[in-house]
């Protein structure tokens, strides 16, 4: 969870789009087999986006949520995966967490 450090400060909109976008480009997904409609299967991902958040399940079974909390004050990160044991689980945890903190150090004063 990263939070601002006043009462005043929040993460704004900007922020989070550009943060979502980062992620995306980041973390490509291949497009899904089970997409019914053939023009579409390059625009079918595994992932889900809406107003506060984004959630992605990658093909070795990993799955990531970022949601900003209602207040705009904090950011959740929350990556998990049914074999705790597996390194990069780890590796996949601090690589999302430092896409968070250089988006942070760029957009946020």
């Amino acid at each position: 969870q990263i939070c601002t450090t006043s009462i005043n400060q929040s993460f704004s909109p900007r922020f989070f789009h550009v943060l979502v976008s980062r992620i995306a480009d980041e973390y490509p997904l291949p497009a899904s087999e089970t997409c019914l409609i053939p023009d579409l299967q390059p625009y079918n991902r595994r992932c889900t986006v809406w107003s506060r958040g984004i959630s992605w399940r990658s093909e070795e079974g990993f799955t990531t949520v970022i949601e900003m909390k209602e207040d705009f004050r904090c950011l959740l990160c929350a990556v998990s995966t049914y074999d705790k044991t597996d390194t990069n689980y780890s590796k996949l945890a601090l690589s999302v967490i430092n896409v968070i903190t250089m988006a942070c150090d760029e957009f946020c004063p």
